[in-house]
């Protein structure tokens, strides 16, 4: 709906409206938050259209705010071009809000646009604001559970029951607004009144619970009505007090020894009333038919225990106990308002294929490899049993393979009630699998339905990319989803063995790509909270965040290692790049700053040997091993550079960074560089680290890159990277003339490669690229996943280059788009559109014959500088700019890629 006649006529629009990275914040965490929109041209999109203004209204009611009435904020008509950092300009939002907020914007004309489909806000509650106290069951033994008594509940995992709760609470007329406040020392699920209440799962997500506890606000009003209702939620163990890391000294009771509820529902009436309804030792709680739910375990469902009309009014109270008030240790937790997404089911998979092993045993193949649950649908017998287990691959006899979970059991078991048609998903535990055995222990009545779940953290896709070649199509699918399956409140390691922890140096290496297939900004927002809390008081930043679970015999998180420890600086100055958000970097400044007085105060001559903690290295690499301190240094180096332009971005002084890196410069190319040019360390990686960290005296580059060249060559054209070296290869390659190269090594198909993997059936990235060969097998069964997204690195190259789309460094947030494309007729063609923060960029090419025909997408207000190959050319030369609008172009090649 306009606003007025004349802003039909307008050539932009505002969409995608978020507010603190968020389409709907369930909760802020300041008084004072950020806007932000991307525009898109409403007609003649060849033409160039750009925004002069912008305007932002905000009230309590949808309707006013789009007929332009703004009761608690009215920017007014503000001259300007589109912005990401918009700060609220009103009052003070106030506590238990739901807000509304649109935004106008007006083009190169100055005619002003529609009023933008409103969006809502929760503003939720402020630490004084809440009155409910964390409850849970009663007392148990430290291990979590009551004595066994030969019970269904009982378990060898020592997996506790998941706790059911209530509280009944009259109401003398409907609610006009209801809203719930709800979060969890592990997680939980809530229900008013027999309905299930949002579609979060595994919720409120993953923190430092000794620290920060996150809690969502939800929209209940339609879930009350006058007269008796009753408030329930079903609480499990989670990340909390269950089973998570390798550690199996320490196997769970990481944070605390039972999960905990926190529940505060804030109830308005027709006359100005509220009511808030708590969280405390009025409520009561039992046990139901989820005898164990466990993220290693599995779940354990028993129907026959199920509890009717349990979050009903008018329930039988008669094996309901009261709960006790729980005072977590060490301390109450920070309560924060969720800062990203939460996790949901995102895509549903029907089996492709189903072998029988037996009468009772068969294999589902899902097709592909992901993190989730399967939903079970029987009807059988009562007692009848169905035991799921879970795997990535299949053994060379066609079993399940499950050595490489290590302690992870990966099992859910479903015991029938005879009711008929009965519907089975676990609730608190997910698997990483692409296959599934099912053994069932009974009669059955009709054969059951296996569909599998896939689950993330809703990070919004921002990328669609396919190209000509199917290698090449499946490796990106893999890439997309093995960030699907470690996207779960945390950016994980694996789905699906007894780690899923957040390694910092994976996701730095990854968050690039990350970046063009989903909207990672609220995602690392959240993240890199997580990774101050684990900050030590000497600066250290740890290998992984949250920091709890690693190691039973630390009260302190484990310090970071080189690579690992800078991962915040580098996540950090790369979503500046890709958001233009000075405000994380404002945030990170002095962490930043701690953790670079922490690695100099060890190394004052300029390498970096000390403070190194685990040191990892170019973690499993398969060629000859990179020197660990060439690593290190040259990380310190390139950190030091990355404080400098962080430093210009905030206006704080640049000079003492520059004057460390050129320091560090010199005593690099002392210590690693020899007579002949070449790096002590001869290996790819430090070839790869020195160029594209910009480490060597100039006289050096090509030296080191007809060194690394050489080196390919003598591997017979493969890579012999790790973790660490892998993200560099095709960028500093194709930087260097060496094109066709960097394509060589990305359509490979024989070991190590890519290719290899997928050639034998990967539907994700492997941990390993020797996961599986054909003359060993698999890897070494004690780490060995089949769903690690570190290799998946090579997708901000495919991005960035063989698409064109790339951010540039003195416009960030894709105001302007660098584009570079490398056309390769084994490719054929590339299509691609990414939902950048400025607006949606489509960049698609196709050879024909010998020429390319190429055609651009730029939104408005965002213009790209375009450099073409050696030897190619359009009518506009090799070199040349493009305003916003769309374009078609003929390129033609003069000479063959390098």
């Amino acid at each position: 709906m306009c606003v007025s006649v004349q802003a039909a006529a307008s050539h932009v629009s505002a969409v995608r409206l978020r507010c603190e990275k968020l389409a709907e914040p369930c909760g802020l965490n300041s008084s004072y938050p950020m806007f932000g929109w991307a525009l898109e041209a409403n007609q003649s999109p060849e033409d160039s259209h750009f925004q002069t203004a912008w305007r932002i209204v905000a009230g309590t009611s949808r309707d006013d705010v789009l007929q332009g009435l703004g009761a608690l904020w009215d920017s007014g008509k503000t001259i300007g071009p589109q912005t990401n950092m918009v700060r609220w300009g009103g009052d003070a939002l106030p506590s238990d809000m739901i807000m509304w907020w649109s935004v106008q914007v007006w083009d190169e004309t100055d005619t002003p646009s529609c009023l933008a489909e409103p969006a809502r806000v929760f503003t939720g509650l402020k630490a004084s604001d809440w009155q409910a106290s964390w409850i849970g069951r009663y007392f148990v033994l430290p291990a979590g559970r009551d004595v066994p008594q030969d019970a269904l509940y009982d378990n060898r995992f020592q997996a506790r029951p998941a706790d059911y709760l209530r509280k009944e609470h009259a109401l003398v007329a409907k609610p006009i607004r209801a809203t719930a406040y709800v979060s969890a020392l592990g997680l939980y699920e809530l229900y008013i009144n027999g309905m299930r209440i949002g579609e979060n799962v595994m919720a409120p997500g993953w923190t430092d619970y000794h620290q920060r506890a996150e809690y969502h606000a939800l929209d209940v009003t339609e879930a009350f009505f006058e007269g008796d209702n009753c408030i329930g939620a079903i609480i499990g163990e989670g990340w909390y007090s269950g089973r998570i890391g390798h550690n199996q000294r320490r196997a769970g009771n990481h944070y605390g020894g039972r999960p905990a509820l926190l529940c505060q529902v804030h109830i308005e009436f027709a006359d100005g009333r509220v009511e808030c309804i708590v969280s405390d030792e009025t409520w009561s709680t039992r046990q139901g038919p989820i005898c164990y739910s466990d993220f290693l375990a599995g779940e354990m469902f028993d129907a026959r225990l199920e509890l009717e009309g349990w979050c009903a009014p008018d329930c039988d109270l008669s094996h309901w106990q009261p709960v006790e008030q729980i005072d977590p240790e060490p301390r109450l937790p920070q309560l924060d308002a969720a800062r990203c997404e939460p996790t949901r089911e995102v895509a549903r998979l029907a089996p492709c294929s189903i072998t029988a092993l037996s009468d009772s045993v068969s294999i589902y193949d899902f097709g592909q490899n992901l993190a989730g649950y399967v939903e079970l649908e029987v009807e059988a017998r009562e007692g009848t049993e169905f035991r799921l287990r879970h795997g990535e691959r299949l053994d060379n006899a066609g079993q399940l393979y499950t050595e490489n979970l290590r302690y992870a059991v990966s099992e859910d078991i479903f015991i029938a009630a005879g009711r008929g048609g009965e519907t089975f998903k676990p609730r608190f535990t997910f698997h990483g699998f692409q296959y599934v055995e099912l053994t069932i222990i009974g009669p059955v009545t009709s054969p059951p339905k296996l569909t599998s779940i896939a689950i993330q953290t809703d990070t919004p896709q921002t990328g669609q990319i396919k190209t000509g070649n199917t290698m090449l199509n499946q490796l990106l699918s893999n890439i997309f989803w093995s960030q699907r399956s470690n996207f779960i409140s945390v950016p994980t390691d694996c789905p699906q063995r007894d780690e899923r922890y957040g390694w910092t140096a994976d996701a730095q290496v990854f968050w690039r790509t990350a970046g063009y297939f989903m909207d990672t900004s609220a995602f690392l927002t959240k993240w890199m909270e997580d990774m101050i809390d684990g900050q030590s008081p000497e600066g250290a930043f740890p290998d992984v965040a949250p920091t709890k679970p690693l190691n039973p015999y630390r009260l302190t998180p484990q310090p970071g290692a080189p690579a690992w420890g800078d991962a915040p600086i580098i996540m950090g100055w790369q979503h500046y790049l890709r958001y233009g958000d000075h405000a994380l970097l404002e945030r990170c400044w002095q962490p930043f700053k701690a953790w670079m007085t922490y690695v100099e105060a060890e190394n004052p001559d300029g390498i970096r040997r000390n403070q190194l903690n685990n040191n990892y290295g170019d973690w499993l690499t398969i060629g000859p091993e990179t020197n660990r301190e060439l690593i290190n240094t040259a990380y310190w180096i390139y950190l030091a550079d990355l404080m400098a332009k962080i430093a210009r971005v905030l206006d704080r002084d640049a000079e003492p960074w520059l004057t460390r890196a050129t320091r560090m410069r010199a005593a690099f190319a002392g210590a690693f560089i020899e007579k002949n040019g070449h790096l002590k360390s001869d290996t790819q990686t430090a070839y790869l680290l020195a160029l594209d960290f910009d480490v060597l005296p100039s006289k050096h580059r090509s030296q080191a890159v007809s060194r690394l060249i050489e080196l390919i060559n003598e591997a017979d054209g493969h890579l012999q990277t790790g973790f660490l070296g892998v993200r560099h290869l095709c960028p500093v390659l194709s930087d260097n003339g060496a094109e066709k190269l960097a394509v060589d090594l990305l359509l490979k198909e024989t070991y190590p490669s890519w290719g290899f993997s997928i050639r034998h059936g990967a539907t994700s990235i492997w941990e390993r690229w020797d996961g599986w060969t054909q003359d060993k097998g698999f890897q070494s069964k004690a780490m060995n996943s089949f769903n690690h997204y570190a290799y998946g690195a090579v997708g901000e190259w495919i991005w960035s280059r063989l698409a064109g789309i790339d951010w540039y460094e003195e416009k960030p947030g894709y105001q302007r788009v660098q584009m570079r494309p490398i056309f390769d007729p084994r490719i054929g063609r590339v299509e691609a559109a990414y939902e950048a923060q400025s607006g949606c960029i489509k960049s698609s090419w196709r050879y024909e014959d010998e020429v390319i025909y190429w055609t651009i997408t730029l939104p408005p207000g965002v213009d790209a500088q375009v450099l073409l190959p050696v030897g190619m050319m359009t009518e506009q030369g090799a070199q040349f700019a493009l305003a916003p609008g769309h374009h078609t172009l003929k390129v033609t090649a003069t000479k063959t890629m390098n």
